[in-house]
């Protein structure tokens, strides 16, 4: 467990810290010097690990970096002086990060006992709207041991809250030094998941690979450390260094690292803030032991009350590591007073629609701590589905425990997208509606792309998630796929009885030469057919599928250009580069044709032009459907 002091300067945190472990917590000589605590300090005893923080008012910041990796407070009052400024602040700050475990320690009783009264009704009196209602206030002296003992006891009886043992891991880096014959070391609270030696992880938000040369966990060598311990990683990189880690980095696993400058959480002004908060305010904002700038764009409203609470979307200054329900601390622009926090909801939040009110029913049900909590109640709000990666990223699920958050729910898995049952319902009515009425009005048409599809779908699903949704109707036959183009299962395309005679003549003349294939002027006159006719029966076969205009009237049959764009795919170089000579001796093809047909494909965005050369779009192969089989 976790203990942190909290409380004004020169209330005896320092000198309390080592009465209970007997480490002397201020290592640097200007801390010696004037007396005062200035960085965080560590101490331990058995099983408990203590950071102790600054109390002077222009350490606050410092302060923050620490109070966010603990689970109980050890809130400090000198009896002499009773409650202080930074008393009260550090108070509000345990507040904010959600720190519900506290002990009271009246400090200097040697010097003021007759004031143990007076100071503890006016601590229950400032204690009582707080998580910590209920600590044990304990005198104790430092420097002739009373009630130490006491004090040692009440933290041990103290609970430590609950961490995200089983999500990926997430260590808040609050301090980094170098040692000789170990390199490089960094220290923090691991908030979530295990870290053990050898585990290949991720500096965030700068996206340095590490490995874990060795670790410490609560001050002792150890083989792995879990969340909730204070941990020191041994690690190495061939990008790191000591200039290149910070207070406020993350060690993570990767796929977790996801830098973010923008949050959508949801904050609550203090009470005793001077004055309301205004939208486009410039605050400072403090995650885990980061400290960025930020503006605040309140969603519901123009300007936020002193004691309200309210969505809203903090964008920063630069990218950080956050994922939801981390606490956040806000303080006002001059760093001289803490104002409000909250807690992260979305730490990959929309670009557009912020204050809509389907945005706003998302973050309401976003509010939800548990996972699947939050993601059923996502879902039952518009649209009905949400990024699967990015959700569970956010949430900090592993891929192993994924398909479980989703089966409780339940949701629905398709294209990268979770959906609700009823949305996946909404979809497949969309899309069978879309081609019923398209075959309707088009009966001698094959169906419709996918692209005019999503379109008939209200709110419109990411392209790469409605392909998912029609890969799974496929599946369930409730749709059919002929070529590009989707239809329902019964509808067919019959051409005329004149159509159909010309047809059986013309494919032959199309295939025989199936990659230089004769113009429509040079078909009709062999058939002796009329060149219009001609071309308006090939118009028609092209709408139905069966072959495709590269050029002006030059027809290729469909399969064919299926299998070109395979050719076309096998003859890249070793750099992944196609060019027209390539293609076109693979081809056996004339330069002329070659070109055209590469033209053909750089518009359906099969190939990407560069110069003379192309690379090609594997996803995109697939377009054409199948290749034919070379006759």
């Amino acid at each position: 467990m976790i203990v942190g002091t909290a409380g004004h300067v020169d209330h005896g945190k320092t000198a309390l810290v080592k009465a209970l472990t007997g480490v002397d917590t201020d290592r640097l000589a200007e801390e010696k010097r004037r007396g005062i605590t200035i960085d965080l300090g560590y101490a331990y005893t058995g099983d408990l690990g203590f950071i102790d923080v600054p109390g002077h008012e222009r350490f606050v910041h410092t302060m923050l970096a620490g109070a966010s990796g603990i689970d109980t407070a050890l809130l400090v009052v000198a009896l002499p002086e009773g409650i202080r400024p930074q008393t009260r602040e550090h108070l509000q700050i345990l507040s904010l990060l959600g720190i519900e475990q506290g002990v009271v320690a009246l400090t200097k009783a040697d010097l003021a006992a007759d004031r143990i009264p007076d100071v503890t009704a006016a601590l229950r009196a400032l204690l009582a709207e707080t998580p910590l209602s209920g600590a044990a206030m304990i005198p104790v002296s430092a420097l002739t041991g009373q009630g130490i003992e006491a004090l040692r006891g009440a933290l041990l009886g103290s609970v430590g809250r609950d961490r995200d043992v089983g999500g990926y891991p997430r260590l808040a880096v609050d301090r980094v030094f170098t040692l000789p014959g170990a390199g490089l070391i960094v220290t923090g609270t691991l908030v979530a998941g295990q870290i053990a030696v050898e585990d290949r992880l991720v500096l965030s938000p700068r996206g340095l690979e590490l490995r874990v040369r060795g670790l410490h966990a609560q001050n002792k060598p150890a083989s792995s450390a879990v969340a909730g311990q204070r941990v020191a990683l041994n690690i190495t990189g061939s990008r790191l260094s000591k200039d290149v880690v910070a207070r406020g980095d993350w060690v993570l696993h990767p796929d977790i690292h996801a830098p973010t400058a923008a949050l959508d959480a949801r904050i609550v002004l203090l009470a005793e803030a001077a004055r309301a908060l205004r939208h486009d305010t410039q605050v400072h904002l403090h995650l885990g032991a980061a400290h960025v700038m930020a503006r605040v764009s309140l969603l519901d409203r123009e300007r936020l009350e002193p004691g309200q609470a309210a969505p809203v979307r903090l964008v920063l200054q630069q990218p950080i590591g956050a994922l939801a329900r981390d606490r956040i601390v806000l303080r006002d622009t001059g760093a001289t007073c803490t104002i409000g926090g909250g807690v992260v909801l979305d730490p990959f939040p929309p670009g557009r629609g912020r204050r809509t009110p389907v945005r706003l029913a998302q973050l309401r049900a976003l509010e939800m701590s548990g996972s699947a909590d939050a993601l059923r109640g996502l879902l039952a709000v518009s649209p009905g589905w949400t990024d699967g990666a990015m959700f569970m990223r956010a949430r900090n699920v592993r891929e192993a425990d994924r398909a479980g958050v989703i089966a409780s729910v339940p949701g629905v898995a398709a294209g990268g997208l979770i959906l609700s049952p009823a949305a996946l319902d909404g979809v497949r009515d969309a899309v069978l509606g879309a081609l019923a009425a398209h075959h309707r009005g088009s009966p001698e048409l094959p169906g419709l792309h996918p692209g005019r599809l999503r379109l008939a779908v209200a709110d419109r699903p990411p392209v790469a998630g409605f392909a998912g949704v029609l890969e799974a109707l496929l599946g369930e036959g409730a749709i059919a796929l002929d070529g590009p183009w989707f239809r329902l299962p019964g509808h067919c395309v019959i051409l005329s009885a004149q159509d159909e005679r010309l047809w059986l003549t013309v494919r032959p003349l199309i295939a025989a030469e199936r990659f230089r294939p004769p113009r429509v002027r040079d078909m009709a006159t062999a058939l002796k057919v009329p060149e219009a006719a001609m071309r308006v029966t090939l118009k028609r076969l092209m709408r139905m599928g069966q072959v495709l205009e590269i050029a002006p009237d030059h027809f290729f049959l469909r399969e064919t250009v299926a299998e070109m764009a395979a050719i076309a795919a096998a003859a890249v170089d070793a750099d992944g580069w196609l060019t027209a000579a390539m293609f076109r001796d693979r081809l056996d093809n004339g330069r002329k044709v070659a070109i055209q047909i590469l033209e053909y494909f750089d518009k359906a965005g099969v190939t990407v032009r560069s110069g003379d050369a192309r690379r090609m779009r594997t996803d995109r192969l697939g377009l054409f459907g199948p290749a034919g089989d070379g006759r």
